[in-house]
């Protein structure tokens, strides 16, 4: 096996984290016309509750990823420390969209078990899926900026290798 350094592993963990948490959004939020009524009903297309799981994972994985941040940041080379230096920001705010992807999951679930029983208030519940979506809408953006830096400092390593 080829001997990594600490910041190439914990990139391509971040790839793999970030990858299910797109492959998650893009089931609940992609336009689909089993999504739509009434075939929803009959090919549920979008498991919410394996959603919720597999955020609860990733959210996991990034408190595991803080602690190989850690690990790093003590073994690393000099051209390591400003991508090792933006990494919690990043996995802070990963974090963050990953709860409330969570959260978006659970609404839309408990949506449905209110539809199967006829216990549905719109106006309270789609007040509450409105704050849902501007939380993660806003931990998105944060996530984004964050991806930012951790960009710029990978690009140090990525030349520091490549050399």
């Amino acid at each position: 096996m080829e001997n990594l350094l600490p910041s190439e592993i914990i990139f391509r963990n971040l790839k793999e984290l970030v990858e299910a948490k797109n492959n998650a959004h893009k089931s609940m939020f992609s336009f689909h016309w089993k999504k739509m009524w009434p075939f929803n009903l009959i090919w549920p297309q979008v498991d919410y509750e394996r959603i919720q799981r597999l955020m609860d994972e990733i959210r996991k994985n990034v408190a595991g990823q803080k602690k190989l941040v850690e690990e790093g940041k003590l073994k690393g080379k000099d051209f390591e420390k400003k991508f090792l230096n933006a990494v919690p920001t990043y996995l802070n705010a990963l974090d963050d969209t990953a709860k409330y992807l969570s959260q978006a999951a659970k609404w839309k679930q408990d949506m449905l078990y209110k539809k199967i029983h006829r216990d549905v208030k719109f106006k309270r519940d789609v007040k509450e899926w409105a704050d849902i979506l501007k939380n993660y809408q806003d931990a998105g953006k944060n996530l984004t900026i964050a991806g930012g830096f951790v960009q710029l400092g990978w690009e140090e390593v990525f030349l520091a290798i490549r050399k």
